[in-house]
């Protein structure tokens, strides 16, 4: 039986970070994937001959703000990765045809503010501030496991003024609807009270607020960069990496079983009965209901935990509408010919009622959405004169009972006519906002909730975060409160990925902790 140091579960990109930092270290990795290719949501592919899109994700801003970059940033670029940054990394565009953009420059954000209404930029100013003395200290915890005795004792100087409780733990707590109620303008209301949808927060969710103020500094600070030639080439430099390392990929391979022996994980077992031992541990790319439910089942496992397993929640689903033109996007705002990835709504409000629809198994009678065009900024992924776009849209039903506005048949499976009713349902909106967009339509594809249950578990039904991100199942409570972080009951199984702090995004945050606890063990 061959033997290796350290066996991963999974291959997203997560797991491909931590992998990384081990065999720059000289450790012997395995990585097994069930899919075609390893970096699981960090893939491209073909929307029509020679035009390159992104199924799933394409930005990286966590990514390279994060320390996975700092430390791995030299080595991708070897490997061939380039980053390309739009002039501007996001704006709204209103029903109502008001626009604004989101600058990195913060005087420029304040005047673009004070554009739309006067006093609205100290009220982003605000926004931006809010951490105050604590925010490079906040940022810092999306690095480390919020159980970590050094973590505790951050959190614990955070969350206390005095007597009383610091404006960090009131950001903790509090919605995005309450952080940008100093906004008077619409636009800019929407603008950052709609960011928190993009880790499952709607506009009224507690927590939100503090997302709302994260993901406005890493909008100014890190901006909106892609990758050249498609965010697929991020999980290829990765895994150059790795392989350049003497580690091991091995891809259409199913884990069924981790094997645990005198208390700690010894190995794994794949579906065709073939095994690998591990020498040093165990590191398991998935959710607490796979874990805990059957890759642990020979596995005395202790009772809170398995209940708690069997209980994990995932969260509404994700709806994305790819599409190849013959032209470039017909911005009547020009200046976001040169943007990253901007709202199209009507308010913050209707956001509001959109997430409450979803939630409650309705498609979305007016969705909110985000679109991004990445050949815009980098001409290598289509032919001239071809444009790629994905027009995404959080919080769908998984399993839509029905339709908000009463015209869309549903039997509670995203079938056929379903996904391109609502997909002409979203084409609709985007025209409003782009007259002009929807003659240019070459081609199109969908990503639906059931796109993203079929390709990857850690979805469930098609949860894009791989696990509701409410208070009950975030911070240092995520994946579970029984079984908190990224350490298990057993000394040497780890568990990394969306289901672990900080959650979803590519950050390759929890890649990174998991190689500093296995660096120092």
């Amino acid at each position: 039986m061959q033997t290796f140091d350290h066996i991963f579960v999974g291959g997203g990109h997560n797991a491909l970070v931590a992998a990384a930092y081990l065999s720059r270290a000289g450790h012997e990795v395995l990585v097994i994937d069930r899919n075609d290719r390893v970096g699981g949501y960090v893939r491209s592919a073909e929307l029509a001959p020679g035009v390159v899109y992104d199924p799933f994700c394409s930005a990286v801003p966590l990514f390279l703000s994060g320390p996975a970059w700092r430390d791995l940033g030299p080595d991708l670029q070897k490997q061939g990765l380039e980053i390309r940054q739009p002039e501007h990394p996001s704006g709204v565009s209103l029903a109502d045809g008001t626009t604004a953009i989101l600058p990195r420059d913060p005087v420029a954000l304040e005047n673009e503010a004070e554009r739309l209404h006067r006093g609205d930029g100290a009220a982003v100013a605000g926004i931006l501030s809010a951490l105050g003395p604590a925010t490079n200290e906040a940022f810092g915890l999306m690095g480390q496991d919020l159980t970590s005795d050094a973590a505790r004792a951050t959190l614990a100087r955070l969350v206390r003024d005095g007597l009383g409780w610091s404006e960090v733990a009131e950001l903790a707590l509090a919605s995005a609807r309450s952080a940008v109620s100093g906004i008077e303008s619409a636009a800019m209301r929407s603008l950052f009270g709609s960011w928190p949808a993009h880790v499952s927060h709607g506009p009224d969710d507690a927590g939100g607020a503090f997302w709302t103020t994260v993901f406005a500094l890493g909008l100014t600070g890190g901006g909106m960069p892609i990758p050249q030639g498609g965010i697929g080439k991020l999980a290829q430099a990765l895994s150059d990496v790795v392989t350049t390392n003497k580690g091991v990929l091995q891809t259409d391979a199913t884990v069924t079983r981790i094997r645990v022996a005198d208390g700690r994980a010894v190995g794994v077992e794949l579906s065709d009965h073939s095994a690998y031992r591990a020498r040093i541990g165990v590191v398991a790319s998935v959710n607490p209901d796979q874990l805990y439910g059957w890759l642990l089942a020979e596995t005395e496992v202790p009772e809170r935990i398995k209940r708690q397993a069997r209980e994990y929640r995932y969260g509404t689903g994700l709806f994305q509408l790819h599409l190849a033109t013959n032209g470039p996007i017909p911005w009547p705002d020009k200046r976001f010919e040169r943007i990253g990835q901007p709202f199209l709504t009507d308010s913050l409000d209707g956001l509001s009622l959109h997430v409450a629809q979803a939630r409650a198994g309705l498609l979305p009678a007016l969705p909110t959405m985000t679109l991004d065009c990445p050949t815009a900024h980098d001409s290598t992924r289509a032919p001239a004169g071809t444009s790629v776009i994905r027009i995404e849209v959080t919080d769908v039903p998984t399993n839509p009972a029905g339709d908000a506005a009463g015209r869309i048949p549903v039997d509670g499976t995203w079938t056929t006519d379903v996904v391109n009713a609502f997909a002409d349902r979203v084409l609709a909106v985007v025209e409003h906002h782009i007259p002009g967009l929807t003659a240019s339509v070459v081609t199109r594809a969908m990503t639906t909730p059931a796109t993203l249950a079929a390709f990857n578990p850690n979805s469930g039904p098609g949860d894009p975060y791989g696990g509701a991100q409410d208070l009950a199942q975030s911070f240092a409570l995520r994946p579970i409160p029984a079984a908190p972080g990224h350490r298990t009951f057993i000394p040497n199984l780890y568990v990394l990925g969306a289901g672990t702090w900080p959650g979803a995004g590519v950050s390759g945050n929890s890649g990174y902790i998991v190689a500093q606890y296995l660096l120092q063990d």
